[in-house]
């Protein structure tokens, strides 16, 4: 009996995980070059870092992306000019989840 109730929770557990993950993908894909810094609040919410001097600024986001089969963690860099629209934006590789 127990068995059966741990298989729905695991299925759960996956599509939960897939949805969060392609929701951050999703979200990070509607960023464009122009968008203010209200935009990617309103779109990705609260950076979990901001870097930055007179000529601009650079918010960090830390995202799951990908599917089921590998939602893998990044980190999401988007760059601001000084009157606060997106310059460029980045996806790199989250190097604080990798074992050596």
């Amino acid at each position: 009996m127990k068995k059966t109730l741990i298989i729905p929770f695991i299925m759960i557990a996956m599509m939960t995980t897939s949805c969060m993950s392609t929701l951050s993908t999703v979200k990070i894909n509607k960023v464009e070059i122009g968008m203010t810094k209200a935009d990617i609040s309103k779109l990705l919410g609260t950076p979990m870092f901001k870097n930055g001097d007179t000529l601009g600024e650079q918010w960090g986001y830390q995202k799951m992306v990908g599917e089921v089969a590998g939602p893998e963690p990044v980190i999401f860099l988007v760059t601001f000019d000084a009157d606060g629209k997106v310059i460029s934006y980045e996806t790199l590789k989250d190097r604080t989840h990798y074992h050596h």
